[in-house]
This record gives structure tokens, C-alpha cells and sequence, in this order.
């Protein structure tokens, strides 16, 4: 008998052979359901840059998952500041954070980046992503704590070795484009076990952008993997029209800079404006 695997695998090499654009059916192990995956051609919005990287989309109107460099969406890549989606969601769960007017006190540490040199409230600190605000939170959360609604959120690879502060900024722990893209479809939707109510806080934490047609939410990130070998995250979704698109895409770099952070919003609009989601 041939194996599952062994026909995604055979077929995944096949598409790529053919070309952009295929269509292709992912058997799940129980053959009882099947996933549509779309395959794009964006290579040249990366290529612009000079940067390698993917970008992962699922379109709830065909309920489709797009794929540009399927290999990549389904790579892991150390999460960074994207995790303080879940961490926001965690911490308003565990009642350490009860709205966003509770203030987190600055201990009055200087930090190189200004705007974390001051009082944060949960909105605040996921938008000007202060690392410090977030640590304190987590040493009051706890790995157990985080094991336990990490397997219910079915997020990354769930090797949280480190301690709590530290784990999703450095380490063993992954997770891939396409396993963002379903968790925040997840969140979304209130499928994550949790409260409506926090749920609907880190909804409103994550707005960053207002246009005509449309709402952009997100949450940026940067890690290093290794040597020379630093990702750079981008993940959410954009209604258009009321209607939810959920996204991730992450690129590479070889060291610390700035322009990648400008990079992936243009690559990331470029995407959206093709596929006629942002105008």
C-alpha cells in the first residue's frame, strides 16, 4: 500500500516541476477531508528586495490556503514578537491583564528604543512590541501555564525550552507560516477555548492600519535562528469588506536592519493589492 506521505511528497515535487498556479488536493491522515492549496507565483515582490522568504493566505470566500514557496510555509522559524498575540490572549485569560487601561509599570531601565522607556497598558506594549512589558507578564504566567494553552491553541512545535521570559525569542521553538495562518483563523473565529472577551481585546490591540475598504491587522516580528541567519515575521489578516483574509509571511536576513521591516510591509501590500484584497 502507498503511503500518504509518500503521494503529498511525490505530488508536491510534480507541482513544482509544472510550474505556477496548480491546484492541489493535501490528503489529511484521516483521508476523510481534504485541504485546497493554491500555489502563486510572488517570487518577483522578493526578488525586488533581494530577500528569500514565503507568504501564506487563507481566502474564507473559496476556502483556499494560497502558497507562495510551499517548502518555506511549512518550515518553522522561532516565532519572536508574532507571539505576543498569544501571549496578549494568555495573559487577559489568566486575569494578569484585565483591560487595556491596566498600566504595567517601567521600572525605569533605559532601553535604546524610547518609546518602551514608560509606562505600558497591553495595547501600548504590543504596539511598540516592548519586550520588557511582555517578560513581566511571563514570569507571572509560567511554562506550565504556557504548555498547557499552547497545545490547546495547537501552536508550533510546543518545545519551550528556556525560561518563560525567553522561549519564543530564542531557542527550539518554531512554528511555520501556515501553522500562523490557522491559528489566527482560529482566534478569529472564537476556536481557541478561551473567552470571547479576550479574544475580542487582542482583536482590537492588533489594528494597524484603516483604508476605505478595508482593516489591517498584524503583528511583526524579527529572531535570530542562527549565525547571520535572522527572520523577519509578518502575520494577521485584513478584512475587506468585512470579509477575513488570514495571512503570514516572514523573510530572511543576515543581520540586523532596518529595512527589512520596510521591506515586508511593501512586499506584504504588493501581495495584497494582486490578489485584489487592498487597493
Amino acid at each position: 500500500m502507498i503511503s500518504i506521505n509518500w503521494i503529498i511528497s511525490d505530488f508536491k515535487k510534480n507541482s513544482m516541476k509544472k510550474g505556477i498556479g496548480l491546484i492541489f488536493l493535501c490528503l489529511l491522515t484521516n483521508a476523510t477531508f481534504t485541504q485546497t492549496i493554491v500555489e502563486k507565483d510572488f517570487s518577483k515582490y522578493f526578488i525586488k528586495y533581494g530577500v528569500n522568504g514565503c507568504f501564506a493566505l487563507y481566502n474564507p470566500n473559496t476556502d483556499e490556503y494560497i502558497n507562495y514557496n510551499l517548502a518555506r510555509c511549512d518550515s518553522g522559524f522561532i516565532p519572536a514578537s508574532t507571539f505576543k498575540i498569544p501571549n496578549s490572549l494568555i495573559a487577559l485569560e489568566e486575569g494578569i491583564i484585565k483591560d487595556t487601561n491596566q498600566i504595567i509599570k517601567w521600572d525605569g531601565h533605559e532601553w535604546p528604543n524610547k518609546q518602551w522607556n514608560q509606562d505600558q497598558t497591553i495595547k501600548t506594549a504590543i504596539k511598540y512590541s516592548c519586550v520588557w512589558a511582555y517578560e513581566g507578564l511571563a514570569e507571572q504566567i509560567g511554562i506550565d501555564t504556557y504548555m498547557k494553552y499552547l497545545k490547546a491553541f495547537d501552536y508550533g512545535n510546543l518545545d519551550l525550552s528556556g525560561p518563560p521570559t525567553r522561549f519564543w525569542l530564542e531557542g527550539p521553538f518554531r512554528i511555520s507560516a501556515n501553522q500562523q495562518v490557522d491559528f489566527l483563523k482560529r482566534l478569529y473565529y472564537n476556536e481557541l477555548g478561551v473567552s470571547k472577551q479576550s479574544t475580542d481585546i487582542v482583536r482590537s490591540i492588533i489594528i494597524r492600519e484603516t483604508g476605505s475598504h478595508y482593516v489591517l491587522y498584524g503583528k511583526t516580528g524579527s529572531g535570530v535562528i542562527s549565525d547571520n541567519n535572522i527572520v523577519y515575521w509578518y502575520v494577521g489578516y485584513i478584512e475587506k469588506d468585512n470579509i477575513p483574509y488570514f495571512y503570514a509571511l516572514n523573510i530572511n536576513g543576515t543581520e540586523a536592519d532596518m529595512t527589512k521591516y520596510y521591506i515586508r510591509n511593501n512586499i506584504l501590500k504588493n501581495i495584497f493589492k494582486e490578489l485584489e484584497i487592498m487597493e
